[in-house]
């Protein structure tokens, strides 16, 4: 158990999370931006504009998290981690649109404060998702024994 406790906690796990952080922040931004323009711009419905911006912010989270967060080469297993990777977004995208909605519609907080609020909620489940499967050949070797 204490294992397992000092793995969670493990130096190399924090840096990691500290970088998906950074990396999630851009996309976020990203993300931020593209539903506030499609939305009031283009009046295209929150939940639509959402699932652009998500796929879009996604884009760019895999691309920064396979080259920085979890240093591994951009040619490899380019597409088969593309579809791990947005396989776990998609269901952080389930869980933000869920929590999107219900602040949106039952709570009637703004959409874009709403949006932040989803994307937390969205940030453990992608951290962990991704650690676990997308980039799991250089998370076995982070983890000091």
């Amino acid at each position: 158990m204490s294992k397992l406790i000092s793995n969670l906690i493990s130096k190399p796990l924090i840096k990691q999370m500290i970088k998906y952080a950074i990396v999630g922040v851009i996309g976020t931004v990203i993300n931020l931006s593209i539903l506030y323009v499609l939305t009031e711009f283009f009046h295209i419905h929150y939940i639509f504009s959402e699932i652009v911006a998500f796929v879009l912010a996604a884009l760019n989270n895999y691309i920064l998290d396979k080259i920085w967060t979890f240093k591994e080469n951009i040619q490899t297993e380019l597409i088969k981690k593309w579809f791990q990777f947005i396989l776990i977004n998609l269901i952080a995208l389930a869980v933000n649109l869920t929590i999107l909605f219900i602040l949106v519609e039952f709570f009637y907080i703004w959409y874009i404060f709403a949006e932040v609020l989803a994307i937390c909620g969205a940030f453990l489940i992608n951290f962990f998702g991704n650690r676990t499967w997308t980039f799991n050949n250089n998370t076995k070797n982070s983890n000091p024994k």
